[in-house]
């Protein structure tokens, strides 16, 4: 019978000792699984994150290349205006220190006088508009009126005229009030 108990509890220890195996080996296949599909999500995640990384990259790409170009337009524009000479306009009178008041005034003497505008420098219509204001000062409206242009081209050739510092804004209220200067009036009085 001792022989018999022995076999028993051999046969009983086996026995555990398979349904642990299977327990166990069924737990170890459920975490692999979970563990692969934990990878597969980490991949997907990762992928997801690299293609949207490409898609920043191709637009901040695009964005650099239309600035570039816009800068380039920008370089074209200002280089013929810098070619004609024009005149700065004006700081505003609140950042402009007093000492550096009159170095600006002895400054902008000297360019006035050197980017004086000649007779073929003022279109036709510009001529005529320095004529009216000869008469008296004229509001925008009114020179849009004389000139028979559209607000818009008015606007171009008052702002013309304002840059080369042949008339005067006071900008105070609107609409604009322009006056000759007095680099204007030498300017009819040559021509």
């Amino acid at each position: 019978m001792d022989g018999d108990l022995i076999t028993y509890f051999a046969a009983g220890l086996i026995g555990l000792f398979v349904v642990l195996s299977w327990v166990l080996l069924s737990k170890y296949r459920n975490l692999t699984a979970k563990v692969a599909e934990s990878t597969e999500l980490g991949r997907d995640i990762w992928n997801a994150l690299d293609s949207r990384l490409k898609k920043q990259d191709e637009r901040i790409l695009d964005v650099v290349t239309r600035f570039d170009v816009y800068e380039s337009r920008l370089a074209e524009v200002t280089l013929p205006r810098a070619a004609k000479e024009r005149v700065p306009v004006q700081t505003a009178k609140a950042e402009v220190q007093p000492q550096q008041k009159a170095e600006a005034k002895e400054e902008q003497k000297q360019e006035v006088k050197t980017a004086a505008p000649t007779r073929e420098d003022l279109e036709p219509t510009e001529r005529v508009v320095l004529q009216l204001l000869m008469e008296r000062p004229r509001t925008s409206i009114e020179i849009k009126t004389l000139v028979k242009k559209s607000r818009e081209h008015s606007a171009r050739l008052m702002k013309t005229l304002f840059e080369r510092r042949l008339v005067s804004r006071a900008d105070q209220k609107k609409p604009f009030v322009y006056e000759l200067t007095e680099e204007g009036r030498r300017y009819l009085s040559a021509s």
